[in-house]
């Protein structure tokens, strides 16, 4: 039996620039981070199985953590090798309703700027000193509504070239982002998550649904600087940013949902069991 360990992955800024769709004609670039909430896969006598430390179909890159931790655990390549074949066999499966930041997330682990464009895929990793001050300021809630994520981006690719003014502000506003992070300016970073988050919501009606909006609106009034919901939208996990002593005043105004403590996870796909 051999047993791969691949980390999810939460996307802060510049969803969406990372599809074929986009960033072959324009830059792209996002901003992500692997967390240290896994997906196992087992391989036994030939047959595969998978497990989940969080739900699937939640926007934190499930599908993706499975197509490579089953690649870890069939084959010797290496991370990034990994992460590239499993963009291509995403990709084709899903008829490109799937970007290209989660493979490499949760291949590599850590907290990456990644800019794509016709050419490839450039990556700028920021240090855990740089960005493991910003954990206290994070808030992860599951809202308990799951979707797919390719019935939301379906819609959202087909009107791509209508919304271009939006989807290049989202690419440019990633370094803004890193930027903040640099400087510890994290009130600007939870701006930038709250901009991002309303640009969005006009990308497609299917992003958001008046749930959501509840709960947004009340993690804003409870104190939340900025947040989004993570993946494709119409579900899943949503992260707020918000100062430390506001934080149980934001759990109070959210009794409906679980918060999820989390880290940031460095080590990316591994084998932890061989036998």
């Amino acid at each position: 039996m051999i047993i791969s360990r691949t980390p999810l992955r939460i996307s802060f800024l510049g969803g969406g620039t990372d599809y074929p769709q986009w960033y072959e004609k324009h830059d792209g670039a996002i901003l992500g981070a692997a967390i240290d909430k896994y997906c196992y896969v087992m391989l036994h006598d030939g047959k595969s199985f998978r497990t989940f430390d969080l739900p699937m179909k939640a926007g934190l890159g499930s599908s993706s953590a499975y197509t490579v931790g089953l690649l870890r655990v069939c084959t010797e390549l290496d991370d990034l090798t990994i992460s590239k074949l499993a963009t291509v066999w995403e990709q084709d499966k899903l008829a490109g309703n799937i970007g290209s930041q989660d493979q490499y997330l949760c291949a590599l682990g850590g907290f990456h700027f990644l800019r794509f464009n016709e050419h490839g895929v450039r990556d700028s990793l920021l240090a855990p000193d740089v960005v493991n001050p910003l954990l206290p300021y994070l808030m992860l809630f599951n809202s308990h509504q799951y979707r797919l994520a390719g019935d939301v981006v379906a819609y959202q690719l087909a009107e791509m070239k209508r919304h271009e003014k939006l989807y290049l502000r989202l690419s440019d506003m990633v370094s803004e982002g890193v930027e903040a992070i640099k400087v510890g300016d994290y009130g600007r970073f939870g701006e930038l998550l709250h901009e991002g988050w309303h640009i969005k919501r006009q990308l497609s009606k299917r992003v958001s649904t008046p749930a959501i909006d509840r709960i947004y609106d009340a993690a804003k009034q409870a104190g939340a600087i900025g947040g989004k919901l993570l993946g494709a939208g119409g579900g899943g996990f949503i992260i707020f940013l918000a100062k430390p002593e506001s934080q149980e005043a934001i759990k109070r105004a959210l009794p409906e949902l679980d918060y999820v403590p989390f880290r940031f996870d460095y080590e990316g796909a591994q084998i932890i069991y061989r036998d």
